[in-house]
């Protein structure tokens, strides 16, 4: 009886060895494809990464462009100042002149 048992055991080990062959031979994975595929995407990872670059470079020189016009604008704007400071002070001295020192200015000047 013992002889049996191994021998229906060696029957079931074959079996499941020849089955499980059965299954792997069938199983086949394309190597060469997922290579070319991940070649393919490293290609697009390269490109992305070469435009990015690209646009990084663009970006500093908006930057730097937009600190130029900054510091102008800073400047205009300085220059802004002291003309409105001068000409409120033109206008307070024109304040203070009389009548009579006006009259005698426009007289000179336009000959009255």
């Amino acid at each position: 009886m013992n002889e049996i048992l191994k021998t229906v055991l060696l029957f079931v080990i074959v079996a499941l060895v020849g089955y499980s062959l059965f299954l792997t031979n069938g199983i086949k994975t394309d190597v060469k494809l997922y290579k070319e595929k991940i070649e393919s995407i490293q290609v697009q990872v390269d490109s992305a990464q070469s435009i990015n670059k690209e646009i990084d470079e663009k970006v500093t020189g908006v930057k730097e462009n937009v600190n130029s016009i900054t510091k102008e604008i800073h400047h205009i704007d300085n220059n802004l100042t002291i003309v409105k400071e001068k000409t409120n002070e033109k206008v307070i001295s024109v304040e203070l002149i009389g009548n009579v020192e006006l009259e005698r200015l426009f007289a000179e000047r336009y000959g009255n």
